[in-house]
């Protein structure tokens, strides 16, 4: 033991390796071979030394010793011992401060620390400790000593009172780091709350107001963001009763401020004050928060942004919110008196409807009439009053008295206020659905619109004479040829009506026109009332009524199925009611149908111009595949079962495609579609019979067909089940073996090579995409294949793929494995290579090089391409010119790179602005000179001091692109140029 700590002693003494050291030391406490007494004994050499650094290394050796002990080690006579010991090294010398509050830190989280020794720590602290000289560091390691304290073990310091809070407010007086102020920020008002603050509340505002408002601009390595830091100090400046006197002054103050931010944060704050605050204060300042609303709210001027604006009639809500809980001497009294001012101040704009300032004004007193029954009462008789009397209206107005009756009439509703119950509209409510209806058969669109609008709000508050006049509407919108505008607000009226009134919908609407989807011949008139109805796919009363009449117009003729199909496919795309999918799964319903109507056609050979049609079989199998994949597991077992037999020559017989009659050979390219479609999105869990057989014949298929849909769905399901199932070792040979006969197709003359690739670059993904242990081999076989003179610009498609994600195949939503930044391994293990073979291979397959570096280029980000950049930008370069053939691929990456604000690119400027100003000129193609003009664009975000000495270039070329023939490109010149314009002119935001 003595030879330990005699070791312990000279290593400490030296400062070398101190925290192995105590690492070891520890132990061997943990271990009841050495008590910490023991250890601090025989430390005393060390800290009785007159060499201050020797005392300090002492200090440090303790406090890294107590730290690696647990929390509940000591017990309390010890713990006073520590915390004795502590307090006087904090006094010994000023550099033993940062390592004794870590000492500190630790102490007071330990279980048996007392109510004494914590005050035994703030009263040597107090007088002893300046926080804002020490470094950022040692001030955040004493506010994480607050933040303990504050949320464990404040009763125990309560009792002293505004000394322990003037030490609180002193410690963060003149704080600066952000960091330490988010800590403090989302820490104060928890303190706040629960300590008295006496005398000394002005001086606490004081402290935490000061930082108001936030001026803090973020960068790229922060790790807070501004929007924090204020919202944060928003919090604590409302978190007390105390502080309402100096707060709503703040606020009203700051908002008097010019820049938007600063706006924003008041607006903000004013909002906290009238939610936190006794109605009470807030009264005393009613009307000057109103004068400055009314200034921002109600004055077009470039201060009442959009964002503005909303932000102030927050506020207002807030207020009125508020006045609600004041009691006046008379009901209602003061949230009354404040509704008149606020209904004076809106009057001249609710009396000229073509005002700019109208609609805004309506949309404002909405949101008051939102905080109460009673503001919603007052406002809605006050402008459904002056909107009614209005007669011989101009279109314009028109058009925004519709929006502005609308506005209140979803105001009305939302508060649950029956129109024929607001003062004056007793006999006249009615009026005011009847409006709607009227100009809903307008035939003007912008007319119509905004009453269909207006009427899909009131939908529910129709009258049943009204509502036959609605679905009379209705029906001659949905027949009529309207613009998608129209049809997208006459079918959400459609949908609304739906889902109060189904049975009338039913009865009225769907029965009463059936008819034209059984017996009409136009299938356009078809086609909008079956998208029509697929429009109420969320309503679970229509989904048998759906399902039946989709069921009915298939498989019929080939328009009808085509469109039929398209509706289906949309609305699977577009439901957000997933159990009508489930419905379509269920046991004789539309999936059921679709399966055993398309299995029967193709192995029938009947009617090919539909069950062998390629557009309706990648609908078809669209539907299938989106139909599985959202149904549980027990449910895909149970389609799997039920048509699995169908498929019995595909995934249980091996197939010899060369030795097929030729029905045959069409039987299966064509069944391979529909298995793919259920088998793509099955969960692996459901485990398979005769996978490599299946996998074999896919590849067969694949290979042999010379349908091109045959050969594309085969490969996909090869890979599809590569990922699923074929997991392990004892696997490897399978993917040898794979490999060894798709090289062998290779070099058969007599086969369709394309095909051959596709599935060999299916595979590659698909074992990518699972990070498989044969993969890399896959990869340099593709990396070789781009040698080919052949097939070399074929195989360049599989690294597209590699970079690209599928939202239908090889996903997690499929079930398959998807392993993490796949595409980033990928990219760092093949673009040396593919840089390198570039560099070095003759010039007819050089290019397929060239494609593979851009398509990998296209899925990663910066980060990943940062330690390449240097190798891959000539190459960007040399692409920049008008001859080029890849010339708007390579122009697509450089956009990408430069809207992520890529660095590297900043000193490359000189080389790149002069090309891409030559192709925004020199250029055939539009999309070309487009793309261009937006990397100019973008180039604009990297420093002032690179940019402007080719400013006067660019505007000066820019100029000359303003004459060109497209407008869409004139349109960006514009742009373009404006930005170049103002890059030295400093706006308010920066």
């Amino acid at each position: 033991m003595t030879h330990v700590l005699k070791d312990i002693l000279d290593i400490v003494k030296t400062g070398n390796d101190i925290d192995s050291t105590c690492e070891v030391v520890s132990k061997e406490i943990l271990g009841k071979r050495l008590t910490f007494l023991q250890f601090v004994e025989s430390l005393e050499e060390i800290l009785t030394s007159t060499d201050k650094d020797i005392r300090l290394n002492g200090v440090n050796a303790f406090v890294a010793v107590l730290k690696k002990l647990p929390l509940d080690f000591f017990i309390p006579e010890e713990l006073d011992y520590i915390s004795q010991f502590l307090c006087e090294r904090f006094i010994d010398h000023h550099s033993f401060i940062p390592i004794v509050l870590i000492g500190i830190e630790y102490t007071v989280k330990m279980k048996n620390i007392s109510k004494q020794m914590i005050v035994r720590y703030f009263n040597t602290i107090m007088p002893h400790f300046h926080c804002q000289s020490q470094l950022q560091n040692d001030r955040n390691t004493f506010y994480c000593i607050l933040q303990y304290i504050f949320l464990n073990r404040l009763d125990d310091l309560r009792f002293m009172g505004p000394d322990f809070l003037y030490c609180v407010i002193s410690s963060m007086d003149g704080e600066r780091d952000p960091n330490n102020l988010i800590l403090l920020f989302r820490m104060l008002p928890q303190f706040l709350r629960n300590f008295p603050l006496g005398h000394l509340a002005e001086e606490t505002f004081d402290v935490i107001a000061c930082y108001f408002p936030i001026d803090f601009y973020e960068t790229e390595e922060s790790k807070i963001t501004r929007d924090e830091l204020a919202t944060n100090l928003s919090r604590c400046l409302t978190c007390v009763e105390e502080f309402a006197d100096f707060c709503i002054p703040l606020a009203l103050q700051k908002l008097e401020a010019s820049l938007k931010v600063a706006k924003l944060d008041s607006l903000h704050l004013l909002k906290l004050c009238c939610e936190n605050f006794d109605p009470v204060k807030i009264k005393v300042h009613i009307e000057e928060i109103w004068r400055i609303l009314k200034m921002i709210i109600m004055t077009d001027t470039e201060d009442s942004a959009d964002e503005v604006r909303e932000a102030a009639i927050g506020v207002l809500t807030a207020l009125l919110y508020s006045l609600t809980i004041i009691k006046g001497d008379n009901e209602q009294e003061q949230l009354s008196n404040f509704l008149d001012i606020i209904l004076k101040s809106s009057n001249r704009f609710l009396l000229d409807t073509q005002a700019t300032l109208f609609i805004p004004s309506i949309k404002l007193l909405c949101s008051v009439g939102k905080t109460s029954n009673y503001a919603c009462l007052k406002i809605a008789n006050k402008v459904y009053l002056m909107l009614l009397d209005k007669s011989d209206a101009s279109r314009s107005e028109i058009i925004r008295i519709i929006e502005a009756m609308g506005l209140v009439t979803n105001m009305c509703i939302q508060m649950g206020i029956d129109l024929s119950s607001i003062p004056g509209l007793e006999k006249r409510w009615e009026e005011i659905c009847c409006y709607f209806l009227l100009y809903a058969q307008n035939e003007l669109p912008e007319i119509k619109i905004p009453a269909l609008k207006a009427l899909k709000v009131s939908t529910k508050i129709l009258t049943n004479s009204q509502r036959q006049n609605y679905y009379c509407v209705i029906i001659t919108l949905i027949k009529s040829d309207i613009t998608d505008s129209i049809r997208k607000e006459t079918l959400s009226c459609f949908k609304e009506a739906a889902k109060y009134f189904k049975e009338e919908i039913n009865r009225e609407i769907i029965q009463f026109n059936v008819n034209i989807l059984n017996q009409s011949n136009d299938i356009i008139l078809k086609s909008k009332w079956l998208n029509a109805l697929c429009s109420l796919g969320n309503e679970e009363y229509f989904f048998g009524l759906i399902s039946d009449i989709l069921s009915a117009n298939l498989s019929v003729k080939q328009a009808e199925t085509e469109m039929t199909l398209k509706c289906l496919r949309d609305l699977i795309k577009n439901t957000e009611n997933i159990n009508l999918l489930h419905h379509f799964a269920s046991k004789d319903g539309l999936l059921n149908f679709i399966l055993t109507t398309w299995i029967n056609g193709i192995k029938s050979c009947a009617n090919l111009n539909i069950f062998r049609n390629e557009i309706i079989l990648e609908d078809v199998s669209f539907v299938i595949n989106s139909i599985i994949k959202v149904i549980n597991t027990s449910e895909q077992l149970q389609i799997f079962n039920q048509f699995s037999q169908y498929f019995d020559d595909i995934l249980n017989m091996t197939i010899n495609y060369k030795t097929l009659s030729d029905i045959q050979q069409g039987i299966h390219s064509y069944m391979v579609i529909l298995l793919e479609s259920i088998l793509n999105s099955l969960n692996k869990n459901i485990k398979l019979k005769n996978v490599t057989l299946l996998i074999e014949n896919c590849i067969e298929l694949s290979t042999y067909s010379n349908n091109s849909m045959c050969c594309l769905s085969a490969s996909r399901l090869t890979a599809t089940l590569i990922n699923k199932y074929i997991d392990g070792d004892e696997y490897n040979f399978l993917i040898d073996k794979l490999k060894l006969n798709l090289e062998n197709y290779l070099n058969l003359s007599s086969l369709n090579v394309h095909n051959v690739i596709i599935q060999i670059s299916w595979i590659t993904k698909s074992l990518s995409v699972k990070g498989h242990g044969k993969m890399l081999q896959w990869i340099d076989w593709s990396l070789n294949l781009l040698a080919d003179p052949l097939y070399g610009k074929m195989m360049t498609q599989c690294f597209k793929m590699l970079t690209q994600t599928d939202d239908g195949y090889l996903n997690k939503e499929c079930f398959c494995s998807v392993k993490l930044l796949y595409r980033q391994r990928i990219f760092c293990y093949v673009i040396e290579p593919l840089i390198s073979r570039y560099n070095t291979m003759p010039e007819p397959v050089k290019e397929n090089y060239l494609i593979s570096i851009l398509y990998q280029m296209d899925g990663n980000t910066y980060v990943t391409l940062s330690p390449y950049f240097s190798k891959i930008l000539p190459l960007l370069l040399q692409l920049l010119s008008p001859e080029q053939d890849y010339v708007l691929q390579s122009l697509q990456t450089f956009r990408n790179l430069l809207e992520s604000k890529t660095p590297v690119l900043e000193d490359y400027l000189q080389s790149f602005v002069p090309k891409l100003l030559n192709l925004s000129q020199s250029s055939k193609f539009m999309n070309i000179r487009i793309v261009a003009l937006q990397c100019l664009y973008n180039c604009c975000d990297y420093s002032l001091i690179k940019l402007l000495p080719l400013k006067r270039q660019v505007i000066f070329e820019l100029t000359k692109c303003l004459d060109d023939k497209k407008r869409l490109v004139r349109k960006e010149v514009v742009r373009t140029k404006s930005r170049w314009l103002s890059i030295d002119v400093l706006n308010d935001d920066d």
